[in-house]
């Protein structure tokens, strides 16, 4: 049995694949210089990946060090392109058979990988991870910024964390091309963290208390009364369904409802919201499977929670559970700092925001207690809001020709909404993997 250091790496995700080809050579290297037994490879899909864990199985070798060297999103590594991208799901990390020795350690090379997916892979994988806080860059030098000028595919070339124009404007930038920033240290995060719950079930009153009226969110509610079926013998499933209240809002418009949620407090005060009307019911969703019949929905929704599932095993039980003429509604929240020409949408969004303040004190004084509470920071920890470049590539993606439209916009994060019109459009979902 031999043990390895397994070095991966992105080219064709998007823009720097020669860079990041540089960046892993050096990394091998140097590795072997110090006498390891190496294996370093290109990895375009999430299959690629499994393919080199069976192939170590098959052989006996274990992997001492996995490292990864790409893109990444809030949720880890994406593989793929931009025009049809894959990422591991949460659900299909836990399921990952990885051989690696007792010992063993993962690095995540890439942009933002300690704030949700090192945590989660170390304790999930049993193995001590590091990743950066902040995003990467390119640089000729280990410990200084330094900018890469040269054509030398052999030059060495490495993997930079570290603060610049995005997460601290355009003086940190300065400072970085000048040579004055430091690389940022990899944050390591051990296997045991103690109990965590990822769900709202410690908030599950405050939240309750807050979106008892799910019409006080008018920008995402007008929307979807906008984009529902004329029928109102609709079978609907309500995904992510929280306290229930959108179900209950539409209860006269619909023929049948299901909302189903992890959280089996929110789903508590989801029946007693809905203790009169017989024809919803809810239910707790395990894993990325739903609990209905083949095409038994009309339409599904999924308001401001899209970011919270599972995206790749999740959408065929969406496209499974929907009538071919069915569609899907996605309404949810992601980061994005504002751009110049979104400046007057901003201060629409703004005077909107400030006219619900003033009409709807008592949610506001509520929506304070939850946001500020521990237990909402905490879930926020282990539910990060992705970003909107990934949730729009994957949707436009997946049903080509369909648009991501933006709702409202935010200083950090706007509201986008999106439409499937049907699911006779989208696309082939039959990825390398699972």
């Amino acid at each position: 049995m031999t043990e390895k250091i397994l070095i991966t790496y992105t080219t064709q995700y998007r823009k720097g694949g020669d860079k990041f080809t540089r960046v892993a050579e050096t990394m091998a290297r140097e590795k072997k210089k110090e006498g390891h037994s190496v294996y370093c490879k290109a990895i375009e899909s999430k299959r690629d990946l499994l393919n080199i864990f069976d192939t170590f199985e098959i052989e006996g070798d274990q992997i001492k060090e996995f490292h990864f060297i790409g893109h990444s999103g809030m949720y880890g590594p994406m593989y793929g392109t931009v025009q049809y991208p894959e990422q591991f799901s949460p659900y299909e990390i836990k399921q990952l058979q990885v051989p690696f020795t007792p010992d063993a350690e993962a690095y995540f090379h890439c942009c933002r990988s300690a704030r949700w997916f090192a945590p989660f892979f170390a304790r999930t994988q049993g193995v001590k991870t590091y990743g950066y806080h902040w995003y990467t860059a390119f640089s000729s030098s280990k410990d200084y910024y330094r900018i890469d000028i040269s054509d030398d595919p052999n030059k060495a070339l490495y993997c930079f964390g570290c603060p610049g124009k995005k997460s601290h404007g355009y003086l940190t930038s300065l400072k970085k091309y000048l040579g004055k920033i430091k690389s940022e240290e990899l944050k390591s995060f051990d296997p045991k963290q103690g109990e965590i719950d990822e769900t709202y079930n410690e908030v599950a009153e405050l939240y309750d208390n807050t979106f008892d009226d799910i019409k006080v969110r008018s920008d995402e509610y007008n929307w979807i009364i906008k984009h529902l079926p004329e029928s109102t013998n609709i079978n609907l499933l309500d995904v992510g369904c929280g306290n229930g209240a959108l179900l209950k809002e539409l209860s006269d418009r619909i023929a049948h409802g299901v909302g189903v949620d992890v959280s089996e407090k929110l789903l508590q005060c989801a029946k007693r919201h809905n203790a009169e009307n017989e024809h919803i019911k809810f239910q707790k969703l395990e894993g990325p499977q739903l609990p209905l019949p083949t095409g038994e929905c009309d339409l599904v929704i999924s308001l401001l929670s899209f970011r919270y599932l599972d995206w790749d095993p999740i959408m065929p039980e969406i496209v499974r559970v929907l009538k071919p003429e069915g569609k899907l509604l996605i309404i949810d929240m992601v980061t994005a700092p504002v751009s110049f020409k979104e400046w007057p949408k901003l201060l629409l969004s703004k005077l909107r925001h400030y006219t619900s303040r003033f009409r709807h004190p008592e949610f506001y004084k509520n929506l304070r207690r939850l946001v500020t509470d521990p237990g909402w920071k905490n879930m926020l920890k282990y539910n990060p809001i992705r970003s909107q470049h990934e949730m729009k590539w994957y949707l436009e993606s997946r049903f080509p020709g369909r648009k991501v439209e933006m709702i409202n916009v935010g200083y950090h994060s706007r509201i986008i909404a999106f439409d499937s019109i049907n699911m006779q459009n989208i696309k082939n979902l039959k990825l390398s993997y699972p």
